[in-house]
């Protein structure tokens, strides 16, 4: 079979097996008034995630999550491939939610997919007072509930062989929540990185490190633009030793 037609054969797969394993999972959800969202996490979608790779021809290395602490946390990560998403959620996290763009809501398998893990969708910055709420609503929950989110730094970005500029909407969020900020970093080689596409992806390795966990106590709102910039160092250094470039 030609190469990019078996691309092509792979994606068919891969997305196909999203929407049905992601059909099953949000009818459990639905069915069990939400009881059965942890199992979803855990089992369904995590395995369907680690299968949708492996379908794609990557192959995944996760973190110990002995490594992790107990308590609730904010996991945040570099963004720039559209295949970052499948290899967070094998990760198996129960009590965890993970945010994302309304600009996703358009990719129907992977919505219905998201939807059956309780994943909260953060309004585009143009439509500002609603992505205030969100945020505010959010770290209620949080507080209340006592759950960890995943959420990335970089935000909505066009994706590069690189570390984008943080937001501040995240840092913000940790800040009064005061729940340590775990920083993840995603090794995908540049030669194996399909970034904002899911067509362009050739066979290769994904791999997840905690670099860094930061202790939030302390924290202050008039700190937050020196903080998320603290973070995003980290980062950098991380991905210039990884990539053995120089970027900034």
């Amino acid at each position: 079979m030609p190469a990019k037609l078996r691309k092509w054969y792979q994606l068919f797969i891969a997305f196909g097996t999203m929407t049905v394993v992601g059909v099953i999972a949000l009818a459990l959800r639905v069915i069990s008034l939400g009881l059965l969202t942890h199992f979803n996490r855990k089992y369904l979608v995590a395995g369907t995630s680690k299968l949708i790779l492996q379908l794609l021809g990557i192959k995944l290395i996760l973190p110990d999550q002995k490594i992790f602490p107990k308590e609730p946390c904010f996991y945040t990560f570099n963004h720039n491939s559209s295949l970052d998403l499948f290899a967070l959620t094998a990760m198996g996290f129960t009590n965890a939610r993970f945010l994302l763009s309304e600009k996703t809501l358009k990719i129907i398998p992977l919505t219905i997919m998201a939807l059956s893990i309780g994943v909260m969708y953060i309004p585009q910055k143009h439509h500002k007072k609603r992505r205030i709420r969100f945020f505010e609503k959010t770290e209620k929950m949080i507080l209340k509930r006592k759950v960890s989110v995943f959420g990335s730094s970089e935000g909505v970005h066009q994706h590069k062989h690189g570390i984008a500029p943080f937001n501040r909407g995240v840092y913000h969020m940790a800040t009064i929540t005061r729940v340590p900020v775990v920083l993840l970093f995603i090794d995908i080689p540049e030669e194996s990185n399909p970034l904002n596409s899911y067509r362009s992806f050739k066979n290769g390795l994904i791999r997840i490190e905690c670099i860094g966990i930061l202790d939030t106590v302390n924290w202050a709102i008039e700190d937050i633009d020196k903080n998320k910039e603290i973070a995003r160092e980290i980062f950098v250094k991380k991905f210039n030793e990884t990539f053995h470039t120089n970027i900034s």
